[in-house]
């Protein structure tokens, strides 16, 4: 028996784990331009390397979905961690951008750990409370971004060197993936279904490869795939690039982009444990509650953005940018625990991995995408642009999936009711 207690525990644990690793994804953009005048490149040159460090973790998610899918979870997490640890001291290491630039690359191995974290976060916790545990989980990254953000920031405002930021996130590191492989248990695939509640007692359910077309074959799998691909070119965006328009475009002063930061991440991790009671909440209601949920999240998004960026005044900036940053995390949590809602137990890594595969792929184009922008237009363009026409076209999936979730649910609730019968037969006839 799993205890609340220790389920939080692993959750706390789990986060901390994506939270660092949005620490290391986004310490990219905090030091930028220290980056600009030490190694003597442009936005686009910048561009190109945080969309190539993407790139690398997007080929590998299906690789380790399937892994997290057929091995021990808890074991390829803390393998990750430590991977993700020695690299980024790799980075602080460099002396040169093309010994930067590979060594990022490398960092990028120890990124796909969202298959591992959320499918192992799936067993701890019920369906019906599985949005809070997402919204818990996903409000790990701001305040991953926040520390990405303010642990360069102080260093750099201390007069020291950028460096040391790294060492910091990569030790880190280290330490949570120690803490994963000696504390954090293996529970079996689908412990926590209510059709298999204490029917389980080994991990019997293991996928096979000839398995993995059944992700493919669903319509719902689909189009949340697609809204993700979408989903995350804002979002990479607006994280890559925001420093860098505050500092120079807007002519904030360091401070006071640490305070504007600060307050906006704090929105974000509020804006993400909201919105998973709220998924819960809808979800109780109707199959299709947390994509309702999603679909009024990105609409809304599509026009805080434009009132944010095209404020002509620093207290309009401000406070828009308060109201986004609240509302643009929101359909997160739905999304992921949407996945675990239509995906039997053992696939569920995969389908997760597919779902960060589309999601990174997104994400190269966003940084890349924006510099180029930036250079010819301006930031605030480019952000603006990229970001609304993007959350539109997600608006649009998540409407499509209202219709196609409800039938995709029942038929995950079939399955796994035959399961638990299946085993109450085979108990019987010990």
């Amino acid at each position: 028996m799993v205890t609340r207690r220790y389920k939080w525990t692993v959750l706390i644990i789990l986060s901390a784990f994506l939270g660092i690793q949005a620490a290391d994804t986004y310490i990219l953009s905090a030091v930028s331009p220290q980056l600009i005048a030490e190694y003597h490149v442009n936005y686009v040159t910048l561009g190109i390397l945080f969309s190539s460090t993407l790139v690398i973790a997007t080929v590998l998610y299906p690789v380790w979905g399937y892994w997290y899918d057929k091995h021990s979870r808890k074991s390829l997490t803390a393998i990750l961690a430590f991977l993700l640890g020695s690299t980024t001291w790799l980075n602080a290491l460099s002396r040169v951008f093309s010994q930067f630039f590979i060594t990022r690359l490398l960092t990028a191995i120890g990124y796909p750990i969202p298959s591992g974290v959320y499918t192992l976060t799936s067993d701890y916790f019920e369906p019906k409370n599985r949005g809070k545990a997402m919204g818990f989980i996903n409000a790990a990254t701001p305040i991953g971004y926040l520390l990405g953000i303010m642990i360069p920031l102080t260093i750099i405002g201390a007069g020291l060197s950028w460096r040391y930021s790294f060492f910091i996130t990569g030790g880190i590191s280290l330490i949570i993936g120690a803490l994963i492989y000696f504390f954090i248990k293996d529970l079996p695939r689908g412990n926590s279904e209510p059709e298999l509640e204490g029917k389980l007692t080994s991990d019997i359910y293991k996928v096979k490869l000839s398995d993995l077309k059944q992700i493919l074959k669903n319509r719902s799998l689909l189009l949340l795939f697609l809204q993700s691909f979408f989903g995350t070119v804002p979002w990479n965006t607006i994280s890559f690039w925001i420093i860098t328009y505050m500092s120079i475009e807007r002519k904030l002063p360091y401070f006071t982009i640490m305070v504007v930061m600060l307050v906006w991440i704090v929105m974000m991790v509020a804006g993400n444990v909201v919105s998973g009671y709220l998924s819960d909440l809808l979800f109780k209601k109707t199959p299709s509650g947390r994509v309702v949920l999603g679909t009024i999240v990105v609409f809304l998004s599509a026009i805080l953005i434009y009132f944010t960026m095209y404020s002509p005044t620093f207290t309009g900036f401000l406070t828009f940018g308060i109201l986004t940053a609240f509302e643009i995390p929101m359909a997160g949590p739905s999304v992921n625990a949407a996945v675990m809602d239509i995906t039997v137990p053992e696939l569920r890594g995969s389908a997760t991995a597919y779902l960060n595969f589309f999601s990174s792929a997104g994400s190269t184009v966003g940084p890349f995408l924006g510099g180029i922008l930036g250079a010819a237009v301006s930031l605030k363009y480019s952000i603006t642009l990229i970001s609304s026409a993007t959350w539109i076209i997600c608006g649009i999936l998540f409407a499509i999936l209202i219709f196609t979730m409800p039938g995709d649910v029942r038929k995950l609730r079939g399955i796994l009711k035959s399961r638990g019968a299946e085993l109450d037969g085979l108990a019987q006839g010990r």
